[in-house]
């Protein structure tokens, strides 16, 4: 039988799991509604980094910092990108106290090939909790797959990478 510590333990991870996941999944939805643009950048905190491969020059590369990040994502608003269905599967989350590192499998629908660039790829993503007890992302890497496989895609260095557990928490 567990014992009242180990319930909370328990309970606190699996929190933190929900809180990670309503964050990538929020992140999803408000990308694909027009003119909800500043909600999705309070996704962000203020020192994330967002990088960017595989999805043509346009977007290829980093930027540093929320407001850089945003004004990504108002101008991708502007011209009417941000709307599609972005959709995420094979979602791996692992916590580590108050940070998560999340890989996940990224489809856009539209009329290109599934799970070929420009539409498909891999996220990277290292998140944190916030004072506002928030779980906000610090680094986002959006990886456009093309033709290669996962394994070639990802950043191995990137933490949490390869580190799969084994204690069936994840």
């Amino acid at each position: 039988m567990a014992t009242i510590e180990e319930l909370e333990k328990r309970v606190t991870y699996l929190e933190a799991v929900e809180g990670v996941r309503r964050t990538v999944y929020e992140y999803l939805l408000l990308h694909d509604i027009p003119n909800v643009v500043e909600d999705l950048i309070c996704l962000f905190t203020e020192d994330a980094i967002l990088d960017i491969s595989g999805y043509g020059e346009s977007l290829e590369g980093r930027l540093a910092g929320r407001e850089a990040i945003g004004g990504l994502y108002r101008r991708l608003d502007a011209g009417g990108v941000a709307t599609g269905k972005h959709t995420t599967t094979n979602v791996h989350i692992e916590i580590d106290g108050d940070e998560a590192t999340v890989i996940s499998y990224l489809d856009v629908g539209d009329d290109r090939k599934p799970g070929v660039a420009p539409g498909g790829g891999i996220y990277q993503e290292r998140l944190r909790k916030e004072a506002d007890g928030r779980w906000r992302f610090t680094h986002k890497r959006i990886i456009g797959t093309g033709e290669q496989t996962v394994h070639d895609a990802i950043d191995h260095s990137f933490p949490g990478t390869g580190a799969w557990r084994t204690d069936g928490q994840a």
